[in-house]
């Protein structure tokens, strides 16, 4: 009898025993990955003429809310998901600012203005995610504006998506799209200067006489004076 009594206790202890386990194991922890996008040294680009020197300033650069430092995928147009254990090593906009300067004072050897009156670049990053479907690919977007303290000369969003080859492993997989981000980043970036080396190279366009104004705007043209007669001659 007594040992039929002591089994239903033990069977208790032990239960107990192992929902205290239960609550203070705190399970495994994460061991994110860090990846980057950054290929290294960007190709040279042509640089601006030595006579025809411009200046510029690289404002802000900043990245929308939703993009950080955990790699950012879509699985619908809509439905926008992270990986908990791949990271970036920075914020993406970082990695956008660096390459700008890069490219723009280094490569393209515009002088930067530090302070001052002085055109101004300001670029924002709206997308830098992978797209995952039938067929896999990155986005990066980004939106760009050169202006000055009066108004914008350059207006302009940018899109470019890049191919994702088939991957065996996670760790490869997201070796792909850090690389696959990094060139769409490169192209962006180049395609910027291309755009802000033009408009500041172009010439700046005079502004039309007081008189020409109002003769485009009315298609009346000034009035000529009659050329005399023979007796207003005489």
């Amino acid at each position: 009898m007594n040992v039929m009594r002591a089994v239903p206790a033990l069977l208790g202890v032990l239960l107990a025993f192992q929902s205290s386990c239960a609550l203070t194991n705190k399970g495994t922890a994460l061991s994110p990955r860090y990846f980057s996008p950054e290929l290294g040294a960007a190709p040279a680009s042509a640089s601006t003429p030595a006579d025809e020197p411009r200046a510029l300033r690289l404002g802000t650069v900043e990245a929308a809310s939703h993009l950080e430092e955990r790699m950012a995928y879509r699985v619908h147009a809509t439905e926008l998901a992270y990986e908990e254990e791949r990271r970036w090593t920075e914020r993406p906009d970082e990695y956008l600012r660096r390459a700008l300067e890069q490219e723009l004072f280094e490569h393209r050897r515009l002088r930067r203005i530090v302070s001052g009156p002085g055109t101004t670049l300001d670029v924002e990053l709206v997308a830098f995610e992978e797209l995952r479907g039938p067929t896999p690919r990155v986005r990066l977007a980004l939106r760009f504006t050169l202006h000055d303290a009066r108004q914008a000369s350059l207006e302009r969003s940018l899109l470019i998506e890049r191919p994702l080859g088939p991957s065996s492993r996670a760790t490869v997989h997201a070796e792909l799209v850090a690389t696959a981000l990094g060139g769409a980043l490169t192209s962006a970036v180049a395609e910027v200067a291309d755009e802000v080396s033009r408009t500041l190279l172009a010439p700046p366009t005079a502004p039309a006489s007081a008189t020409e104004s109002g003769d485009l705007a009315t298609g009346i043209s000034a009035p000529t004076r009659p050329s005399p007669s023979g007796s207003e001659g005489r």
